[in-house]
């Protein structure tokens, strides 16, 4: 696999792979302790989350300046690691939801912004030095791919982290996850800022709209209280309920109580969110349960009333035990960092030799005597013209694709049944996912080879019976006879598009190798407006499953409504497809097309077009609860769709580049 490149695509690769699984390890669950430690709205989360990704790939244009004029690759990428570690530690420490916290967490991003800024597009601009020597160039295209698969690696084992950490640390206090726990806790502190709903309604609802009925009134009302933040106090009324409900279920979970007169099972819960007419005198009857509580161990959250309960119970679930989860992950992320540095000074003599500016080259020359060659003015103003074309169009994907941190997670949470059955954990267990690829590239490798190398019959019938057996064993000892069901966390969906990347990539390189020999391998720039249209209908794919689903505005909570996971895994699968066809091709695109004296700026120009894009994400975030479902992922369709076209009406000019 690795024979026909230099030694260094290894060492970047892994130093590369260690330091985006403590990044996509910090971004699995950003969005989530944002809103549960901070109590930050969705559209004030939205708009910090989009704003740090922005910053985080528009600070590699200032990090490709500098090690193109000043420090070179290897300095500014190994600055970049010092203050990302640092950036990362930052994140691990406890604090309050003060100015104080806040102050520390917005120091935390910008650390961690501005060292991948100086990290990233440089350690891409090394890897493209290394395929400007004629004996590997041939290989680029491979090269980026194999590449974009290891940060895909480090991707895949991140959410799995941080929802084991999640998960053990909950264990751990005898609790287990429940998105709604974080969401009433925040309104309940908010209770001094309560107002009552009809003197509200009459002040902020125009008349017209007071007449609405039913679900169109509830839509108005709550579009007016989250434009005003304001909070009920009915609002109050139903957290201190639900976090009762809560309470008692995990208690009861974990054996914690004995009297039958406070236990809620799982089935009851279940019931209480329910609006099925069917389980209405049952529904009634777990209500009443709750509301006669009377719970008054102090080692069992209780007080001199139900409602101490309520406010115990969820400020020790949510500031000690869930809080603490995310702070260990944090630290994991810390260390992922300091796992990159390592690999990469140690090895520092399979990249040193490339870590050369097109200045110092030229020095080189000179000093040797040999003819330097100058790239014409023309021809350096063709291809940055044809470069900032394809970042414009990139934009679109970036803004689309990356709503998987935000509105995506918004969607698992909210929307998607987080209760699944033992065949389901097939999915969302490591082990048999781990099984799936040991079968999968035990088949390429007996087949079609893997990543340009040649196939092994019979190294790939053992992977492929190894990871046979594995999924063979897991399904007899955690699936078949079991009915007991799983909870999952929002983030873990996130695991997908890592996953389906580690898994397709073969099987893309595959295909453009095949079409290479015949003469029938699109070009890159092509191969962007394909990945854009593909985008396009994987968002169709959310799109179908949204049909029938209330608006978030309608929400307090999660839905009644819930889908089946399949619908984000599809949406991850097309995704991940369109994926492969953009982004590592628009990296060897940069490396390839980039004039030598401007190679790290242009891959800081690549990761600054990805910047825009991120910070649209958060823009498109601010309308998750002011449009319909059906309408958000519609306006996320017409943006790639246009960029599609876009990128088509432009394509010899792209391909003319190229060549």
């Amino acid at each position: 696999m690795f024979k026909n490149h230099p030694k260094g695509l290894v060492v970047l690769a892994l130093a590369n792979m260690g330091e985006r699984f403590g990044y996509y390890t910090m971004l699995a669950i950003l969005t989530l302790y944002m809103q549960a430690k901070f109590g930050f709205t969705s559209a004030a989360t939205s708009m910090i989350y989009g704003t740090f990704l922005a910053i985080i790939y528009f600070f590699p244009v200032f990090g490709g300046v500098l090690a193109d004029k000043v420090l070179g690759y290897g300095k500014t990428i190994l600055l970049g690691m010092i203050i990302m570690f640092a950036g990362k530690a930052l994140m691990s420490i406890p604090v309050d939801n003060n100015p104080v916290g806040q102050t520390i967490l917005f120091s935390a991003l910008l650390l961690i912004a501005v060292g991948t800024g100086f990290f990233k597009g440089n350690l891409q601009a090394l890897v493209g030095k290394m395929y400007d020597d004629p004996r590997y160039s041939k290989n680029r295209d491979i090269a980026f791919s194999i590449f974009y698969m290891f940060i895909n690696i480090g991707a895949f084992f991140a959410p799995i982290a941080a929802d084991a950490i999640n998960n053990q640390v909950l264990k751990a206090d005898s609790f287990t996850y429940n998105a709604g726990i974080p969401a009433n806790f925040v309104t309940l502190n908010d209770e001094a800022n309560a107002v009552d709903k009809s003197t509200f309604v009459a002040q902020h609802l125009s008349p017209e709209e007071q007449q609405l009925t039913g679900r169109a009134y509830d839509e108005a009302v709550l579009k007016a209280k989250k434009s005003q933040k304001a909070i009920f106090t009915e609002d109050i009324t139903n957290a201190l309920f639900n976090l009762k409900a809560a309470g008692l279920n995990q208690l009861t979970q974990f054996g914690k109580i004995t009297d039958p007169a406070m236990m809620i099972s799982n089935e009851d819960y279940e019931v209480l969110q329910s609006r099925n007419p069917a389980e209405a005198e049952q529904k009634a009857a777990v209500r009443e349960k709750i509301g006669n509580i009377h719970v008054t161990d102090a080692e069992l959250y209780g007080g001199a009333n139900p409602d101490d309960f309520a406010r115990n119970f969820g400020s020790f679930y949510v500031s000690n035990s869930l809080s603490r989860s995310y702070n260990l992950a944090y630290v994991v992320a810390a260390l992922s960092v300091v796992f990159s540095l390592l690999i990469f000074v140690f090895f520092r003599k399979t990249w040193k030799s490339y870590d050369r500016t097109a200045k110092q080259e030229q020095a080189a020359s000179e000093a040797s005597g040999k003819e330097v060659k100058v790239m014409p003015k023309s021809e350096v103003r063709e291809r940055m013209i044809a470069l900032f074309l394809v970042f414009f169009v990139v934009i679109f994907f970036w803004m689309s694709f990356h709503q998987n941190g935000l509105t995506m997670t918004f969607f698992a949470r909210d929307y998607t049944a987080s209760v699944i059955s033992p065949a389901w954990t097939m999915l969302f267990n490591m082990l048999p996912l781990l099984a799936i690829m040991v079968f999968l590239y035990g088949v390429y490798l007996s087949t079609i080879g893997l990543l340009g190398g040649k196939p092994n019959k019979k190294t790939g019938i053992l992977l492929t019976l190894a990871g046979l057996l594995g999924l063979i064993g897991y399904y007899m000892v955690n699936v078949r006879g079991i009915e007991a069901i799983t909870k999952i966390t929002p983030q873990i969906f996130q695991q997908f598009n890592p996953m389906f990347i580690i898994i397709l990539t073969p099987l893309t390189v595959a295909m453009f190798g095949y079409l290479a020999k015949r003469k029938k391998e699109p070009s890159a720039p092509r191969k962007i407006g394909i990945g854009m249209l593909i985008a396009a209908l994987g968002f169709v794919v959310l799109l179908v499953g949204s049909i029938g689903l209330p608006a978030p505005a309608a929400l307090t909570g999660v839905s009644d409504t819930l889908v089946s996971p399949g619908w984000l895994i599809g949406t991850y699968f097309v995704l991940t497809i369109a994926e492969l066809f953009l982004s590592p091709m628009g990296l060897s695109f940069v490396s390839k097309v980039a004039p030598p004296q401007y190679s790290g700026l242009m891959q800081g120009g690549w990761l600054a077009a990805t910047a825009i894009g991120n910070l649209l994400v958060g823009v498109m975030g601010i309308f998750w609860d002011k449009m319909s479902l059906v309408a958000f992922w519609g306006v996320l369709i017409a943006c790639c769709l246009l960029s599609a076209v876009f990128i088509f009406s432009i394509m010899k000019r792209l391909e003319r580049a190229t060549n």
